[in-house]
């Protein structure tokens, strides 16, 4: 045998090597995890110039298969440091942006650049905390802000609202408006954006406040005559030519001038017939006199109910102004429907609304109501019955009611 391998086990170890047997193999302080973390970290910010693309992504893929196994704090101090360096890999970036809260903030609130594809995977795949924190971000647009009204969380819908600099996409407008009627704070936000068009803000008249209301007449005022002038020469061609095009009818129907009250029969109708079924109608709106309205208003019976039954009194203001009733009349309509000084103030408070639009105008917002053949209008009604099947609101004057009630 060799004396290498000759050890007599009976010799007693000397004190230096029995105290260096117990010395740990490691010194204190981070585990050797964490160290390779950091020195791979360490890679990953250099600059362009000391490490190429292609070793970048190789100590990403590294990282990502490590991350998930060291703690949060040692995620957030790499997504912190890698959110300074423009050149990192997608990968490496999409697991921080993902991670949970308090690491994605560090990323994502701190990376002055973020491609735009990215930005969107988050705020899809993330949960409401990254699409807020996204929401925030200087650079938010217009396919990202889509990205993060997906889930429809107001929270979310707010953030996205008040950056005025974010050009809004026609869907999320849409989505919006619809989501309107069940959160006052979205309607104030909604009617500051320069996206809303006066489809929006005809169809957010009906679950508005009066200060609302007021502002949505004046803010979407329009003239038809321009549309009326480009289109005279088809009326005869139209209505007394031979050639009945339904969708060209519909459209004139739609662009006419002045409406002139019919009867059962289509035979005209004075002026005292229409006075009298509107102050009917003021006083006790019963079907029959609904069915009535919508005759000499030319509407539909569904818009008729939603006119007289409305708590506010604006859209029988509208219909007034459209039919052409004198302005000492209406005044007496409301003023009649009830008693002392409560009632001569709404009176005067309605009168206002009735002297501030043009008799065109009103016959244009009225169209808009029973506009329902519009795909865009169309698309907004669908998207406003999910939103009343999902919280059980059954009417317009219910989504006010439960609107008045958010409020409170």
């Amino acid at each position: 045998m060799n004396d290498i391998d000759a050890v007599d086990e009976t010799v007693a170890p000397r004190t230096g090597d029995a105290g260096a047997m117990l010395t740990p193999l490691s010194a204190p302080g981070p585990g050797v995890r964490a160290l390779m973390v950091r020195k791979l970290a360490d890679i990953v910010v250099l600059p362009s110039g000391l490490i190429s693309s292609n070793e970048r992504s190789l100590v990403a893929d590294i990282l990502l298969q490590v991350l998930d196994k060291v703690e949060a704090p040692l995620r957030a101090e790499l997504a912190r440091r890698v959110a300074r360096v423009a050149e990192c890999p997608p990968s490496l970036a999409r697991m921080l942006m993902l991670d949970e809260p308090a690491v994605a903030e560090q990323i994502i609130g701190g990376a002055d650049h973020l491609p735009e594809a990215l930005l969107i995977e988050a705020a899809r795949e993330g949960a409401m905390a990254h699409r807020m924190m996204i929401a925030r971000r200087i650079d938010l647009s217009t396919a990202i802000a889509d990205a993060c009204l997906a889930y429809e969380e107001m929270d979310v819908c707010k953030l996205v609202l008040k950056r005025d600099e974010c050009l809004l996409s026609p869907g999320a407008v849409n989505k919006l408006v619809a989501l309107s009627a069940v959160n006052a704070e979205l309607q104030a936000l909604l009617l500051r954006r320069r996206e809303l068009e006066p489809a929006h803000g005809f169809l957010m008249f009906w679950w508005v406040d009066g200060d609302r209301r007021r502002r949505i007449l004046t803010r979407f005022a329009l003239d038809r005559g321009v549309v009326q002038e480009a289109l005279a020469d088809l009326y005869p061609r139209v209505f007394r030519g031979g050639e009945p095009d339904a969708v060209v009818k519909d459209i004139l129907v739609l662009a006419e001038r002045r409406h002139r009250p019919r009867g059962v029969n289509g035979e005209p109708v004075s002026m005292d017939i229409v006075k009298r079924t509107l102050a009917a109608a003021c006083r006790y709106p019963s079907q029959e006199v609904i069915d009535a309205i919508a005759m000499i208003g030319g509407v539909s019976r569904d818009l008729a109910g939603r006119i007289v039954r409305d708590n506010g009194g604006e859209p029988m203001a509208i219909l007034c102004k459209s039919l052409g009733v004198p302005r000492d009349e209406f005044y007496d309509f409301f003023a009649k429907a009830g008693e002392g000084e409560e009632a001569a103030q709404e009176a005067e408070r309605l009168l206002a609304i009735f002297d501030s639009m043009a008799r065109d105008f009103a016959r244009a917002v009225l169209r808009y109501w029973d506009w329902d053949t519009n795909p865009r209008i169309a698309h907004i009604t669908r998207l406003m019955s999910k939103v009343r099947d999902e919280i059980g609101i059954q009417s317009i004057n219910d989504l006010r009611a439960f609107d008045e009630e958010i409020r409170l």
